[in-house]
């Protein structure tokens, strides 16, 4: 019986002494890294793409980037999502000026890259074709997740993936012809 009441007493105490307090444990410098690692991801791809001059033993590297990309993107997706609240304005506008200085600028340069060397992938268009539906879905997955978590600069947030959706768009409709 003393036990039990010294139990409970300690529990009352820590109780009262330890309120509960929400916190987030996805910051968004965990976003920010999240996202440098898919660009990470785009930049080694795109080295890729620029020294494949065919074979299936050059496809290897581009396959690995690939699913790297893939990857680093789910741990975003995954991060934005298990985030509780919004971000607050200067978080929200970090995040998105780190967007568009990194993946909006170097996943288009990738994709030009790729539709510059069409010829020389003309052979692989389904596997190119789905590894382009593959990350094309990863980015409107993990934007819709980011997005709905910042609170400023959303005009910038939604261009910056708009520049990512139409360059992916463009080299599915040339790999779709």
């Amino acid at each position: 019986m003393r036990f039990q009441l010294l139990i409970s007493s300690l529990l009352a105490c820590t109780a009262a002494a330890a309120p509960l307090q929400s916190r987030d444990i996805i910051t968004a410098e965990t976003l920010i890294s999240d996202i440098k690692g898919i660009d990470d991801g785009v930049n080694a791809l795109t080295a890729s793409i620029k020294v494949y001059n065919g074979g299936l033993i050059g496809e290897v590297p581009i396959g690995a980037d690939i699913a790297a990309i893939h990857i680093a993107n789910r741990k975003g997706y995954v991060d934005a999502n298990l985030r509780a609240t919004p971000f607050n304005a200067a978080d929200s506008t970090a995040i998105v000026e780190y967007t568009a200085s990194s993946v909006g600028v170097d996943i288009p340069a990738s994709v030009d890259v790729l539709k510059a060397k069409y010829d020389v992938f003309e052979n692989q268009k389904v596997v190119i074709l789905a590894g382009l539906k593959l990350l094309k879905d990863d980015h409107d997955t993990f934007s819709a997740a980011l997005v709905s978590k910042i609170t400023a600069d959303k005009a910038n947030g939604y261009a910056a993936v708009a520049v990512i959706d139409d360059a992916l768009q463009s080299a599915i409709d040339l790999y779709s012809a």
